[in-house]
């Protein structure tokens, strides 16, 4: 069962990773002339992957902090589709990354012997920013199914999760409940 702050957790992780892989991309997007450089270094980028591998994370992790704050089917329906989306994205995403991994390092291996230093300093420089966008969108991807996971149950249960969660933060063993037990105790054998 997950807890509140858990699946809000969860939202905020993929904001962040789609935030993070915005910057990434348009910092490199804005550093490097992409349009005339190699694609084999660059292919990721020129899928705009970075951009709209972003948007997809960001709108899946607006949607379960939404479901939190205001419990309703259709934000219910819309967090599992909404990650459905964004899990095939990564997935996407994670093929366009390795290929372009793939690609860049058998690239950045004779990079040296045909161009110069400059260019194999931005093959590398690139290389490694689709290495960190590959990690974040693997994050993205776990966090997407795990909200699938969790929508799917509450689905499943009909909702029922909402009314176990009135008893999430209940300390059962509070002071004032054994006052009251031991008061109920002490004036039971009175009354006989």
């Amino acid at each position: 069962i997950f807890l509140k702050r858990e699946l809000e957790f969860l939202g905020v992780t993929q904001i962040l990773v789609g935030l993070i892989c915005l910057c990434f991309g348009t910092i490199v997007c804005s550093v490097i002339n992409i349009s005339e450089l190699k694609e084999d270094v660059f292919s990721s980028f020129k899928a705009g992957y970075p951009f709209w591998g972003a948007v997809f994370f960001a709108i899946s992790g607006f949607l379960p902090i939404m479901s939190e704050k205001k419990h309703t089917t259709c934000l219910v329906w819309g967090t599992l589709w909404a990650n459905a989306v964004s899990s095939i994205a990564a997935g996407i995403g994670i093929f366009i990354l390795t290929v372009n991994l793939k690609k860049s390092s058998a690239f950045i291996y004779n990079c040296q012997e045909v161009y110069g230093e400059d260019f194999c300093f931005m093959a590398c420089f690139s290389t490694e920013i689709v290495a960190m966008i590959l990690f974040l969108t693997i994050l993205g991807f776990c966090s997407a199914v795990s909200l699938i996971i969790y929508g799917v149950g509450e689905v499943v249960q009909g909702n029922k999760i909402a009314e176990d969660r009135l008893y999430e933060e209940l300390n059962i063993y509070s002071p004032i409940y054994s006052e009251l037990e031991d008061k109920v105790e002490a004036s039971s054998p009175a009354d006989s």
